[in-house]
């Protein structure tokens, strides 16, 4: 009978234990062709869901900074009858920072108003009038 090491039963429980955790994840992310909804916001993700057929339904949240809808899907874990259930993070730290590209996006504050930044627009063009005489020669 063999005996085995200290460090080598921790090794070889610890590669199962990652090897049972990675088909874990592996299931639970976006089998059967289900798009992962990870990291969008509820109401949307609930949209892309419910557009593939499926039920997304709210499996718990930490924190409560923001409105339902705008928390984000932290994790997903699928149940039975067509249904997902959503775990969120509703802290103000998980939100997406405002895009710096755009520095005039909307922006949705923590009462569900929509705030829409003004765009400037230039003037339109004036008529112009008859060209101006030509100047005198110099010496003339």
């Amino acid at each position: 009978m063999k005996k085995f090491s200290a460090p080598a039963a921790v090794a070889a429980g610890s590669v199962a234990l990652a090897t049972m955790g990675f088909l874990a994840a592996g299931h639970a992310s976006s089998d059967n062709g289900v798009s992962d909804v990870s990291g969008l916001p509820y109401a949307q993700a609930v949209k892309v869901l419910r557009s593939q057929g499926l039920k997304g339904v709210f499996g718990g949240s930490v924190g409560h900074d923001v409105p339902q809808a705008r928390c984000i899907v932290n994790s997903q874990k699928f149940l039975p009858n067509r249904r997902v259930s959503l775990i969120l993070n509703c802290t103000e730290a998980a939100q997406p920072a405002p895009s710096a590209l755009d520095p005039n996006a909307p922006v949705v504050g923590n009462n569900g108003i929509t705030t829409v930044k003004a765009t400037p627009v230039a003037p339109p063009p004036t008529e112009l009038g008859p060209a101006p005489a030509p100047l005198m020669p110099e010496g003339g």
